[in-house]
């Protein structure tokens, strides 16, 4: 695998000849081009950067939004642990399990299976994978796992880990087009998606996390109705995206409107779980009904609403209200006793990853909270 950034630059090169200037402006992440965040490298030796990147010091919050997991899942994770801080030992200048990315994963992990389509292994496509590490569960756990990245350093960064970790049953696409059908992990470029004369891979679940909001409109346009041209109308087939990114331009409501445009219904779960399902007179029902502005009555109730639910965080706050939060089980004792419970119950994981690798922490987390000693 020498040489692997000229490779990949290369390849990247030859395929942007093959794709639109409004395709390669869809593709070419315009949120980090805009705030300024690194996402290409010059050399391999930079790719220790993306090793557990973009999750830095919420390994803490990671646990609380687990909550409850079974054995198989923390067999699942502490195998992938394991696998995570070997690569790291004999490939990066650093000594790290991937505990930020990794729990996240696992929470993306437990989303996808509590709403997966059927039994049994799937094929399940992640669209700006990050670190890589939902991908390195999902293998693990014997599911096919499909692969699309746009930044070159997180996709040569994926590359290092999968092939390292799964060797013959890693594919880039980028490299060749005779892929096996039993190939574990398959990775593939930007352009190739981008390329609509290119079949994008039959998979049963597409995975999207922390990056709808974050994507150039005409690019989420694209990958939906790609979706929806090889889906059909189906229940059983899905896109799930935990968290939509960072909506920095102000977009989530023309995003919705975007994915319905394509035939996609729009299912909120809660504020941080959507699922995406494909059936083109239900999305038109839901575009239509967006649409609408809301009455004077329906405007009158929301403002009463959010004022009746600030009151009612104001009364829970004091004496007589934390009393009655034990009740109606709201407020911050019973916030607090739900916290402790979690907790409680994700104790063996955090003990875990304290005695893998102890006081671990990411250049990143350093650099952003500092502790004493940490710069000299």
């Amino acid at each position: 695998m020498s040489n692997i950034v000229s490779n990949y630059n290369q390849a990247e090169s030859a395929g942007r000849a093959t794709v639109s200037n409004r395709a390669i402006e869809s593709f070419s992440l315009e949120l980090w081009n805009t705030l300024g965040f690194p996402f290409k490298v010059d050399s391999e030796s930079e790719l220790w950067r993306y090793h557990d990147s973009m999750q830095d010091g919420r390994f803490k919050e990671n646990l609380q939004m687990i909550g409850s997991y079974s054995e198989h899942d923390f067999d699942l994770v502490t195998k992938t642990a394991k696998q995570i801080l070997s690569f790291s030992e004999r490939h990066l200048p650093i000594r790290n399990s991937g505990k930020h990315a990794l729990t996240r994963s696992l929470y993306q992990y437990q989303l996808l299976m509590k709403n997966r389509p059927h039994d049994g292994p799937l094929r399940i496509l992640e669209i700006g994978p990050g670190s890589g590490y939902l991908g390195l569960l999902l293998a693990n756990d014997g599911h096919q796992y499909f692969a699309m990245d746009a930044a070159q350093a997180f996709y040569l960064y994926q590359k290092k880990l999968w092939s390292d970790i799964y060797g013959a049953d890693y594919f880039d696409y980028s490299e060749s087009s005779s892929r096996l059908d039993t190939t574990k992990v398959t990775h593939i470029p930007w352009w190739q998606f981008a390329n609509l004369s290119i079949p994008i891979p039959d998979v049963d679940v597409v995975t999207i996390n922390h990056a709808l909001a974050e994507m150039h409109p005409q690019a989420v346009k694209t990958i939906f109705a790609r979706l929806y041209s090889a889906w059909g109308d189906t229940d059983k087939k899905l896109v799930l995206a935990e968290s939509l990114g960072y909506d920095y331009f102000k977009r989530k409501q023309a995003l919705f409107a975007d994915i319905r445009s394509v035939n996609f219904v729009v299912n909120r779960i809660t504020n941080r779980v959507t699922i995406f399902q494909p059936n083109k007179s239900s999305a038109a029902a839901q575009l239509i009904e967006s649409s609408k502005k809301l009455s004077f009555v329906a405007r009158i109730k929301r403002k009463i609403n959010k004022r009746v639910s600030k009151l009612t965080v104001r009364i829970l706050r004091n004496k007589g209200g934390q009393l009655l939060s034990k009740q109606i089980k709201r407020g911050p004792l019973h916030h607090n006793k739900v916290t402790s419970a979690i907790d409680a119950a994700t104790q063996p994981l955090h003990d875990f990853f304290e005695n893998l690798v102890v006081d671990e922490r990411t250049q990143d987390e350093i650099f952003l909270k500092p502790r004493t000693g940490d710069i000299k």
